[in-house]
């Protein structure tokens, strides 16, 4: 039977209860009111005695998904609930917040001091000069002024620093307790800790002494370890090696790792660039020798962190199990394994006596964004040449994956530079008082959690779309509730 959450008149979690007729007359009676809809959380407006009997909550801790059951001494379970996180998101916005930083400070703060080094004249004679500054092999083109040499950073970081995208997912698991917590009175908290050798995992002969010998261990580079697999030669003929490509461009997020490069001839690096045919072909060639634990990995690095913050959290009352333990009570029991399953097992783990009943309900929470600092939607950065009002070319030379001509291809064609308009091409900005994806909105009647928008024009939103889909039109929308990151969808 689902359960009705309860909160006393001071706003702290009581004990859930089953007894809806009950819940129905005090909400007649106005002795209580409705606080939230998912899950369903009612609020008593007389004061109680606030008895509490011990709540036992079981995580299951994942990158992408996340399991949390609540049950009580005997098994009987409480809640039971699958996070969705975005923690795959933090590695694409911090590759863009640093493409803005770079841009701002090439575009802004270089093109200034040139522009102050003209009205000085204290410009480079002849217009540029190569120099090869500290940490650099190869030289460096200075325009119009001399680059900066390099002003290393001293600042170290703290004991127990984490990266952007495993801080996330550690705050992530912390901030699905913290909401718990707001409707249901735990007083345990049991966590499965498990540690993944990855080398084990593509090779369980390994060693002990060869867990220091990595892919790249004997190589200086990782085009080294590129041309020693390929054995010198294309990945698509028997022509040498003239290129290092990215399968996934750096522009679009790829990293320089061993996965994402592949050696191909000055043939193939050209069709790679210019026909999706052979990029799918060289995705799918690439693809089947690549083995990713990216999930396992940022899990290695928060499980001692998040152990810690729950046992300062839960003093005396934190517990730790291992995925063994969960997988032989699964199966003891005949409990099929999902997320939300699991987490039932794991909670059920340190009671003495449990009369195993598997959560019917079972709720799903998505985090969203809440915030969105970036101003600019679309920089418009490119330059746009044309001709009785047709545009003939597009920026100087040709971009990464421009197919249309360039100025410089025009010229090259014949084309009469001296007749060509340049148009202002202002840059499209964001509204800042928009409509964030996890907002709550009345949909034409029906309450839901906003999704995304489609469509903009006369400076409105056309569409919006809930989680489950649903297209409604921004005329028949009204806002209830702005995004609060954790939503129950």
């Amino acid at each position: 039977m689902a359960a009705v959450y309860v909160l006393s008149k001071a706003g702290k979690p009581l004990m859930p209860t089953t007894r809806c007729g009950h819940v129905r007359h005090l909400l007649k009676q106005k002795k209580a009111k409705v606080v939230a809809t998912k899950p369903f959380t009612i609020q008593l407006l007389y004061e109680c005695p606030e008895e509490k009997q011990p709540l036992v909550l079981g995580i299951d801790p994942g990158r992408t998904n996340i399991g949390v059951a609540v049950v009580k001494e005997d098994g009987e379970p409480v809640f039971s609930a699958e996070v969705r996180t975005r923690n795959k998101e933090i590695p694409k916005l911090m590759t863009s917040r640093r493409a803005f930083r770079q841009a701002h400070r090439r575009l802004g703060r270089r093109k200034v001091r040139q522009r102050r080094a003209k009205k000085a004249g204290t410009v480079i004679p002849g217009g540029s000069i190569k120099r090869v500054l500290p940490g650099c092999e190869e030289p460096i083109e200075c325009k119009l002024i001399r680059n900066k040499e390099v002003r290393f950073n001293n600042r170290k970081r703290p004991a127990g620093w984490l990266t952007p995208t495993a801080n996330q997912l550690l705050l992530t698991h912390l901030n699905v307790v913290k909401k718990i917590q707001k409707f249901i009175p735990l007083s345990d908290v049991v966590l499965e800790l498990n540690k993944f050798a990855f080398m084990a995992i593509d090779n369980p002969n390994i060693r002990r002494w060869e867990y220091q010998k990595g892919s790249l261990h004997g190589f200086s580079s990782v085009e080294d370890v590129v041309f020693r697999l390929q054995e010198g030669h294309c990945i698509f003929c028997k022509k040498p090696i003239a290129h290092y490509h990215h399968v996934v461009p750096v522009s679009k997020g790829g990293s320089n790792t061993l996965e994402n490069r592949v050696g191909v001839c000055k043939k193939h690096h050209g069709l790679v660039h210019t026909d999706a045919a052979w990029r799918e072909k060289l995705t799918r060639k690439k693809a089947g020798a690549n083995k990713k634990y990216h999930a396992l990995s940022v899990l290695n690095q928060i499980i001692p962190r998040l152990e810690r913050e729950l046992a300062t959290a839960f003093p005396g009352h934190c517990f730790v199990t291992e995925g063994q333990s969960t997988k032989a009570f699964r199966d003891a029991n005949g409990v099929e394994k999902t997320h939300h399953s699991d987490a039932y097992c794991i909670a059920c783990s340190i009671l003495p006596t449990a009369k195993v009943s598997v959560p019917e309900q079972m709720f799903e929470i998505r985090q969203f964004r809440r915030h969105d600092r970036q101003a600019v939607h679309q920089a418009m950065l490119d330059r746009k040449y044309y001709l009785d009002g047709k545009l003939v070319a597009k920026n100087r030379h040709k971009a990464t994956e421009q197919f249309s001509d360039s100025l410089e291809e025009f010229v090259a064609k014949g084309g009469d530079v001296s007749q060509l308009v340049v148009k202002e091409h202002k840059p499209v900005y964001k509204r800042q008082d928009r409509w964030m994806p996890g907002s709550i909105i009345l949909f034409d009647g029906t309450v839901g959690v906003l999704d995304h928008s489609a469509g903009f024009h006369n400076g409105k939103v056309d569409y919006y779309f809930d989680t489950k889909g649903n297209r409604s039109h921004s005329n028949k929308c009204i806002l209830l509730a702005r995004s609060t990151g954790l939503v129950v969808v």
